[in-house]
């Protein structure tokens, strides 16, 4: 696997040549630091664009084209880590060495740019129809957050945590935001994506990256000087008394979910150790401490789980459970974390999780969208890549992890109660 940074100036191309994959893979990626209101109308708009530009008046018509380029497939997706909110356009195509055609890998690769650089535009303001047809899908998305408890609970108990802090904003935003939302302040949204976003291209798969290289800066024309490279990190505070909260829901199923922050942990820590320790905490299936304690020694739930949110630097645990268990499974979290902070877990436990992580790594070496993700994220934020977690992992000892467990910090307790004449059915 070889890989090459490409100075264009206004972005940066990254390229990974290897020829594991029969597909080449690209995402073209602006990203900048979160700003509450700016993610709603930039979802809205990551979405109408590869759903219709000026020469494909329809998502049929992109459809038919991309049928047309041996079934390649080209989508955008929003996504916001720690502090860092990401617009990314995404294609995948067969490698052309399997294609017997000339001009293929020319035709492929400016498609995207095409579409992005092209919109669906007259003065100034996107195409009502087009508008329309998102505007829609993107409220009925909205909606079919408030049917699922889990995301529900979770996404209100960040809201209490902090409601200024990013860890708490919605990428899609709220209905009323997205209503908010017209034709003619998305175009202005489209603008100040490429001119206030620093743009990379990555590209993974068994192709001349040269001569590929030489086809986007043909046919991409980005002439904003890039910006400073944006900090992850969200700096949620240290909460000196525990916030507890207690809701009524109407879902079927109470939910409780506990937040930690992780405070004044070592960076290396936090890339390797932390996930072992979550991993004999709450990841590792029937094996975790949670599980074993709230499902199997005492029946208390219908789910448990942990949640390592790295970049926020916050441990979560979130629980499905009957109303009346609440409290003693509060208990129960409580002592599964005062167990890890004092080491009570045997060094086969902890090798058992460290296999099963490194295996998991190792399985993320045979996924191109895995291998692309860490270049990305090693280009961010020089994480380390895959093999070199692999032989961190190995060296993580008891002392580590117990280092980890006395990072956390209680913040949160939040309680979305089931509704009166729900529970227990």
């Amino acid at each position: 696997m070889e890989y090459k940074k490409y100075d264009c100036n206004s972005f940066n191309i990254h390229t990974i040549k290897t020829d594991k994959f029969k597909t080449v893979r690209m995402e073209v990626i602006f990203s900048r630091e979160v700003v509450k209101e700016e993610m709603p109308i930039f979802t809205f708009l990551c979405d109408i664009l590869t759903d219709s530009s000026k020469d494909y008046s329809s998502r049929k018509d992109i459809a038919i084209r991309l049928e047309e380029l041996y079934k390649a497939t080209f989508y955008g997706v929003t996504n916001k880590v720690g502090n860092l909110f990401t617009t990314s356009f995404i294609l995948e195509f067969i490698a052309p060495h399997f294609i017997n055609e000339e001009n293929y890998l020319n035709e492929v690769l400016s498609f995207p740019f095409e579409i992005i650089n092209n919109p669906r535009v007259k003065n100034k303001e996107f195409d009502i129809t087009n508008f329309n047809i998102v505007k829609k899908r993107l409220l009925e998305e909205c909606e079919s957050i408030k049917e699922s408890s889990d995301k529900l609970a979770l996404l209100n108990a960040l809201g209490k945590m902090d409601n200024t802090s990013p860890s708490s904003f919605k990428v899609l935003g709220e209905k009323e935001e997205i209503e908010k939302i017209t034709p003619a302040n998305l175009y202005e949204a489209y603008e100040n994506l490429f001119e206030h976003s620093n743009c990379d291209i990555f590209i993974i798969g068994d192709i001349n990256m040269d001569k590929a290289v030489n086809i986007i800066k043909d046919a991409y024309k980005n002439r904003v000087i890039k910006l400073n490279k944006p900090n992850l990190l969200v700096d949620n505070k240290i909460r000196k008394k525990t916030l507890k909260v207690v809701e009524d829901s109407n879902f079927v199923q109470s939910t409780l979910v506990i937040i930690y922050n992780i405070h004044n942990l070592a960076k290396d820590l936090k890339n390797t150790a932390f996930h072992v320790f979550n991993y004999l905490l709450g990841t590792g299936g029937i094996s975790s401490k949670l599980y074993k304690s709230l499902r199997c020694d005492n029946s208390l739930c219908y789910s448990v789980r942990s949640l390592y949110l790295k970049y926020d630097e916050l441990l979560i645990i979130e629980v499905s459970l009957d109303k009346s268990n609440v409290k003693l499974a509060e208990k129960l979290i409580r002592k599964c974390l005062m167990d890890m902070i004092n080491g009570k877990y045997t060094l086969e436990e902890i090798e058992d999780a460290k296999r099963n992580l490194c295996l998991s790594l190792k399985m993320s070496s045979d996924n191109n969208v895995s291998i692309l993700n860490n270049y990305v994220f090693n280009v961010y934020d020089e994480l380390p890549l895959l093999d070199t977690r692999i032989e961190m992992i190995k060296k993580i000892n008891k002392k580590d992890l117990i280092t980890c467990g006395k990072s956390l910090v209680l913040n949160t307790i939040y309680v979305q109660n089931a509704g009166d004449n729900n529970e227990g059915n």
